[in-house]
């Protein structure tokens, strides 16, 4: 017994909630071409056959109850390609159909459920069978009708004892897709046809359209994302650095870019989005360090583009923010001694003179950072010297004696932030091409004088001032 009450309870409740039983989905096609696809997903709502003769009656409520305040009329159709669900005023609690009795799996209910949404006011149609639509129509005058099919459109047969009423949702070329209900059928389906062929299709004794407005097929959606080109990052300095790219989307335009921006220091408590100001096709956004706690280090950068349809493109960055580095030096020059300092670069020595440099001296401006510098050079009759750093003289004095070749490092637990770069113009070769880091720039075994020198630090990974290939030659 208890069993048997369980199973009323669980039925009742499915009654009073409308609860759908799981959505069955069916596509079948035939010689012509018709393909129906049916979506088997009907509440468990009371409701009987239309059958001859038989007619909804109107519940006589005034024309404001029909009206609903959730939809906006439109130009532009939104076609319905599944099953409406149980609280949907349109097709039951509002349907004259419904009400009646006669609700889905019934055409007619389901017709006129329909056009109540599209309208979003009580349409003018039969309350009859289906068969009835178009007569009705005819005598009231209420809607244009003819033998095209149109978005939005009633489409009406007479065959059998009652007829069947349809919805044009979809027209793609010469495939038109309706949306329907039957009783014989199923709860709701949707049926593709070749236009021409409505006599084929259905119950047969094909009548026409009834139009109930002129509607604009909804526009197909933009999902096409935008394209980001040429992402890089420029004009890196002491106070920030640029993020440029390039953007375009031909459907539905740019509508805006971001660029997230942060460091991995403190647990990425800088992040920020910056908005890009974009200019034709390009984005850009000046990063200034100070939007980000003056942190320095690796900068993660993310580039999301969006356009007008909500469609989203992303790209990743990343640049090695560093504070520049001013590296000075001073060479000692055969004849006249100690020369100004010359920094980030610049010639120290001098050139077509034959003039020996016979002892330098190297620093850095470290901006906070532990990092420092240290030096060697190799020295006539003497060979490598030691190494010496920040600032101490390296090679010999009055002594006559000449540098031949050098080798230049930094140093700290900053070091590996930043390359430095070095170059030497000897006797009989000229400038020899960049050394880096430690590296050899000069000549060995050959009694080749330095003449003069070019020294630069640069953030790590950058792009070397000029050929490296032939920094340093040896006869041994």
């Amino acid at each position: 017994m208890k069993f048997y009450r369980g199973v009323f309870i669980c039925f009742v409740l499915m009654i009073v909630l409308g609860i759908y039983p799981v959505a069955v989905l069916a596509e079948e096609s035939n010689n012509s071409g018709t393909v129906v696809t049916t979506i088997d997903a009907q509440p468990f709502v009371e409701t009987r056959e239309m059958l001859p003769g038989d007619v909804a009656a109107d519940p006589g409520w005034p024309d404001e109850a029909y009206l609903n305040d959730g939809i906006n009329s439109s130009s532009v159709f939104s076609p319905r390609l599944s099953a409406p669900a149980s609280d949907n005023d349109y097709y039951f609690s509002k349907n004259i159909f419904y009400l009646a009795g006669y609700g889905m799996p019934n055409c007619t209910a389901y017709a006129w459920g329909r056009a109540y949404e599209i309208l979003g006011s009580k349409p003018n149609l039969s309350n009859g069978n289906a068969n009835e639509f178009w007569d009705y129509n005819l005598r009231s005058g209420a809607y244009p009708y003819g033998s095209t099919p149109k978005v939005g459109a009633i489409l009406c047969w007479d065959g059998s004892s009652c007829g069947h009423v349809a919805v044009v949702e979809k027209i793609e070329g010469n495939k038109v897709t309706v949306s329907e209900s039957s009783w014989s059928g199923s709860y709701f389906y949707t049926t593709t046809f070749t236009a021409g062929t409505e006599n084929a299709v259905s119950v047969g004794g094909f009548q026409g359209y009834i139009y109930l407005g002129d509607f604009e097929p909804e526009p197909d959606r933009d999902t096409t994302p935008p394209t980001i080109a040429n992402a890089q990052i420029t004009d890196l300095n002491d106070e920030g650095f640029t993020i440029t790219c390039q953007v375009s989307d031909a459907d539905s335009g740019i509508a805006s870019v971001l660029f997230p921006t942060w460091t991995d220091a403190n647990g990425q408590d800088d992040l920020v989005w910056h908005r890009a100001s974009i200019s034709g096709n390009t984005a850009s956004y000046r990063v200034s360090y100070n939007q980000h706690n003056n942190e320095l280090g690796t900068y993660s950068v993310h580039i999301y583009a969006y356009d007008g349809a909500g469609n989203t493109s992303a790209t990743a960055l990343s640049v090695s923010a560093q504070k520049s580095i001013t590296c000075s030096y001073q060479t000692h020059v055969q004849d006249y001694g100690w020369q100004r300092w010359k920094m980030n670069g610049q010639t120290s020595g001098t050139s077509g003179e034959s003039k020996r440099l016979e002892a330098i001296e190297i620093q850095v401006d470290n901006k906070g950072y532990d990092l420092g510098i240290e030096y060697r050079t190799h020295i006539q009759n003497i060979g490598w010297q030691d190494w010496k750093h920040d600032g101490e003289i390296s090679g010999t004095s009055n002594q006559g004696l000449r540098l031949e070749a050098i080798e230049v490092r930094l140093t700290g637990s900053d070091a590996s932030r930043y390359d430095v770069y070095y170059r030497v113009h000897a006797e009989n070769i000229g400038w020899l091409d960049w050394a880096k880091n430690g590296g050899s720039s000069g000549t060995e075994g050959y009694g080749y004088r330095l003449e003069a020198i070019e020294v630069m630090v640069v953030p790590a990974g950058s792009a070397a001032p000029g050929s490296t290939i032939r920094a340093f030659q040896s006869n041994r």
